[in-house]
């Protein structure tokens, strides 16, 4: 009885490593991968008030962030800060302007060319052509 237990415990811990394996597999191809060299990318900024900001910005960053960071530095008047996290950084004030989900839901959402974005600043790659938008909004109660 206690040699099946075994042969069923040993089975399954083969099972697992085969699937880690396949999904580990699959993360990395079908992850965001960044594109090198020059890109002409926007930024966009959507205050809670509504008003838009766009920022056109010529960059050999691979990640938003780095994009982000160079406009900071080259006097565009846009900034930004936040908390750090495993995750990434998690933007809580853009152009002085802070969204604080625990104070009254409201947070600063990417989305790049009109979709919701997927990773953080930090993850997402920048790619030439596309329009990045940080739009400042409320969760619905």
């Amino acid at each position: 009885m206690e040699r099946n237990n075994n042969r069923k415990i040993i089975i399954g811990a083969v099972i697992l490593v085969a699937l880690l394996a396949v999904f580990g597999s699959l993360y990395y191809i079908n992850r965001a991968k960044p594109q090198a060299g020059s890109k002409n990318i926007v930024i966009e900024v959507t205050a809670g008030s509504g008003d838009t900001t766009d920022y056109k910005l010529g960059t050999d960053a691979e990640y938003l962030r780095d994009a982000m960071d160079e406009l900071v530095s080259n006097g565009s008047g846009f900034s930004y800060s936040g908390s750090e996290s495993d995750y990434g950084i998690m933007v809580e004030y853009i152009n002085g302007e802070r969204a604080s989900y625990t104070e009254d839901g409201a947070y600063w959402a990417l989305y790049i060319n009109g979709e919701y974005g997927q990773y953080s600043a930090d993850a997402q790659p920048v790619a030439d052509g596309e329009t990045y938008s940080w739009i400042y909004e409320k969760a619905q109660q």
